[in-house]
C-alpha cells in the first residue's frame, strides 16, 4: 500500500499529545462513573464535571492557561452572565457553556446553542470554538466552520476513552495551533476572491512587517516564561531549535555556561550537514545581527572546527575561494580578521552592526532622559511584582532598571529589523541607502545629546546598573572585537596563538581602544602604556570617516569639550 504524503503543514501548526498520567485518568474514571447525573442542575454539572475535566486538559486558576467563571458582557446596554472564558495568556480564545442534563436529546439544539453562540461573537471574546456540556455528552462546535453540526460529541460515559479527542482540539497548546490555523482559514475566505496580484505581495509585505514587529515582543514573553537562573537558560539551550538559538540566545550577552550550551547545541545540529546552520546565521546578504551574535557566531566555527575540517556551504562573502566543500579554517581565519577589523572587508555587514549600536544608544538616550519612558518602566515593574509568584527568580531580579533595559533591547531590535529590511531587495544590500539611514541616526543622536548637555550627569544619577558598553561601542569601543576575544580565550588556544603569531597588529589597535580582553592577550599590565588610535582610524572603522561625528558623539559622551 502507498504511503500517503506528509502533510508539514499540519504538522506546523498542531502538537503530538502526551500520554495521560495515571492520575489524570482515575479522575476521569471518577468523572464518568458519577451515578444520578440526569438529577444534576447546572451548579453541579460545573462542578463534578466540567472543573475535573478543564483541570485535566491543563486549565486552572491562577495559571497561564485559566478558565474564568461568570464573565459579564454588555450587549447593547444588557448585561449577560457566560459560565466559563478560557484563556491563554490572559486572551480569550474559547468558551464552555453548562447546561442541565437533557435526557431527551441525544444532541444540544438550536435553544441550547444560541446563548453559546451570542457570547462567542462578542469582541471582549472572539471565539470560534464554543463547547457545551450538560453532564451526559460534550459537543464542540467551531462557529466559523458549520453550526448545524458540532466539530466533535463525546458521550460522558465513554470519556476515559476518548478523552484524546477532546484533548487533541481543546488542550492549551492545540489551542493555541488552532488559532493560527484560524487566521490562515481566513487569509484563504479572502484571497480565493483576489483578483489584483500586487495586492497579494502588498498584504504579504504588512504580514511580513507585522510579524517582524512582534520579534522583540516575543523575546520579552520567552524571557518571562523561562526562568531568568543560569540553569533553566541552560537546559533551554540544550534543546533549542535554530531558530531559538539565533534570534533568543545569540543576541545576548549570556552567561560562560550559557554561551558554552549554546555553543554545543549550535555544532550538534551542524553534525550531518551543516547547512540549515551556516545559512542562518551567515546568509548571502546582511541579517539584522549585532556584537553579540557576530561574536557567538565566530565562536561557533571555531567550535566545529573541532568536530569537522569542512562546511557544506558558506556565501560568498564568508568564502570568497568558491569550492564544493568550504575549509573551516580558511573561513575561520577570514571572519577573525573582519572580527577585529570592524569587518573592513565586508561593508553591508560593517553598516548593520553599526545601525545596532548606533539605534541602542539613541534607545538608551530617550529610556534615560525621557521622564515618561522612566515612569513606564517603573509601571511595568509594579505590574511585574504584582503578577510574577513572590518566590521565584523573576520576583527576585525584578526592577524598574531591568524594565527599561528591556524597552532598550527592544526598541532596538525593532529598529535594525526595519533597517536591514529597508536596506534588502531582492537578496541585495542596498549599501549607498544604508549610509544615507545610517547618517540620519547619528544626526538624531548628535541632536538629542546637544539638547541634553547634562546627559552623562542624568546618567550616572538614572544609572541602570548595567555592564554594557553602550555609550563607546562603535564610537571610540571595539565591541565586537572585545567579546570574541573574552569567548576565544582560554576555550580556543589554536586560534589565540594564531592571532598572537599572524595578527598582533589587529590586537594591538583593539587594546588600544581599551579591550582588557586584547590586553590580557598581548600580556600587557594594567598600567602598560599603548598608542593612541588617531581620530582618522576610529572614524574609519565606525563612522565611514566622518571625524566630526566621532568628536562630537565622544565629547557628549565623555562630557568633556574637545
Amino acid at each position: 500500500m502507498d504511503s500517503q504524503p506528509i502533510n508539514i503543514e499540519n504538522l506546523l501548526l498542531s502538537k503530538r499529545l502526551e500520554p495521560l498520567t495515571v492520575g489524570q485518568r482515575t479522575i476521569l474514571q471518577h468523572v464518568q462513573d458519577y451515578k444520578g447525573v440526569e438529577k444534576f442542575n447546572e451548579a453541579e454539572v460545573r462542578s463534578y464535571i466540567i472543573d475535573p475535566i478543564l483541570r485535566t486538559l491543563g486549565y486552572d486558576k491562577g495559571t497561564p492557561f485559566s478558565s474564568n467563571l461568570e464573565n459579564h458582557l454588555n450587549f447593547l446596554g444588557q448585561r449577560r452572565r457566560s459560565d466559563y472564558h478560557v484563556t491563554l495568556w490572559e486572551e480569550n480564545f474559547w468558551l464552555i457553556e453548562a447546561k442541565r442534563p437533557q435526557m431527551d436529546h441525544d444532541s444540544f439544539n438550536s435553544e441550547h446553542f444560541e446563548q453559546a453562540l451570542e457570547y462567542s461573537v462578542h469582541p471582549d471574546v472572539n471565539a470560534a470554538l464554543i463547547v457545551l456540556c450538560d453532564g451526559l455528552k460534550i459537543e464542540i462546535f467551531d462557529r466559523e466552520a458549520c453550526v448545524d453540526a458540532p466539530l466533535l460529541h463525546v458521550d460522558i460515559k465513554n470519556l476515559v476513552a476518548e478523552f484524546d479527542k477532546l484533548r487533541a482540539i481543546l488542550e492549551p497548546m492545540q489551542i493555541w495551533f488552532f488559532q493560527k490555523r484560524r487566521v490562515i482559514r481566513l487569509i484563504d475566505r479572502v484571497f480565493d476572491k483576489e483578483f489584483v496580484m500586487d495586492r497579494v505581495e502588498e498584504f504579504t509585505d504588512i504580514i511580513t512587517r507585522r510579524l517582524r514587529s512582534k520579534s522583540q515582543r516575543i523575546v520579552e514573553n520567552f524571557r518571562n516564561v523561562v526562568k531568568s537562573d543560569d540553569n533553566g537558560l541552560q537546559k533551554m539551550a540544550e534543546s533549542a531549535s535554530l531558530v531559538e538559538i539565533t534570534e533568543l540566545f545569540m543576541k545576548f550577552d549570556n552567561p560562560i555556561p550559557v554561551d558554552n550550551r549554546v555553543n554545543r547545541r549550535l555544532v550538534e545540529l551542524s553534525t550531518h550537514n551543516s547547512f540549515h546552520v551556516m545559512y542562518r546565521i551567515f546568509p548571502d546578504s546582511p541579517r539584522p545581527a549585532n556584537d553579540s551574535f557576530m561574536a557567538q557566531a565566530g565562536t561557533y566555527l571555531m567550535a566545529l572546527a573541532q568536530h569537522r575540517e569542512t562546511v557544506e556551504w558558506a556565501p560568498a562573502w564568508l568564502a570568497p575561494q568558491k569550492q564544493a566543500q568550504a575549509e573551516l579554517e580558511i573561513i575561520i581565519k577570514f571572519y577573525l580578521d573582519q572580527c577585529l577589523t570592524y569587518f573592513a572587508d565586508s561593508e553591508p555587514h560593517r553598516l548593520v552592526l553599526l545601525a545596532a549600536n548606533a539605534a541602542q544608544r539613541i534607545a538608551k538616550i530617550f529610556a534615560i532622559s525621557n521622564n515618561a519612558v522612566q515612569n513606564l518602566g517603573n509601571e511595568l515593574h509594579a505590574l511585574r511584582r504584582f503578577l510574577v509568584p513572590e518566590l521565584s527568580w523573576a520576583q527576585i531580579l525584578a526592577s524598574p532598571e531591568r524594565e527599561l533595559i528591556g524597552i532598550i533591547d527592544a526598541q532596538t531590535e525593532a529598529v535594525l529589523a526595519e533597517f536591514v529590511a529597508n536596506n534588502t531587495k531582492d537578496g541585495q544590500f542596498k549599501v549607498e541607502s544604508a549610509k544615507q539611514q545610517l547618517r540620519g541616526y547619528w544626526d538624531l543622536e548628535k541632536k538629542l545629546l546637544a539638547a541634553l548637555p547634562n546627559y552623562m550627569n542624568l546618567l550616572a544619577e538614572r544609572s541602570l546598573g548595567e555592564m554594557r558598553m553602550i555609550e563607546w561601542s562603535s564610537v571610540s569601543y571595539d565591541n565586537l572585537a572585545h567579546l570574541l576575544l573574552c569567548r576565544l580565550d582560554p576555550r580556543f588556544p589554536k586560534w589565540r596563538d594564531y592571532l598572537l603569531a599572524e595578527r598582533r597588529p589587529h590586537l594591538e589597535k583593539v587594546a588600544a581602544m581599551g579591550s582588557w580582553a586584547a590586553r590580557r592577550m598581548l600580556g600587557m599590565g594594567n598600567g602598560e602604556v599603548i598608542n593612541n588610535l588617531s581620530d582618522e582610524e576610529i572614524a574609519d572603522r565606525f563612522f565611514l570617516g566622518d571625524v566630526d561625528t566621532l568628536r562630537i558623539l565622544r565629547s557628549a559622551y565623555s562630557g568633556k569639550a574637545e
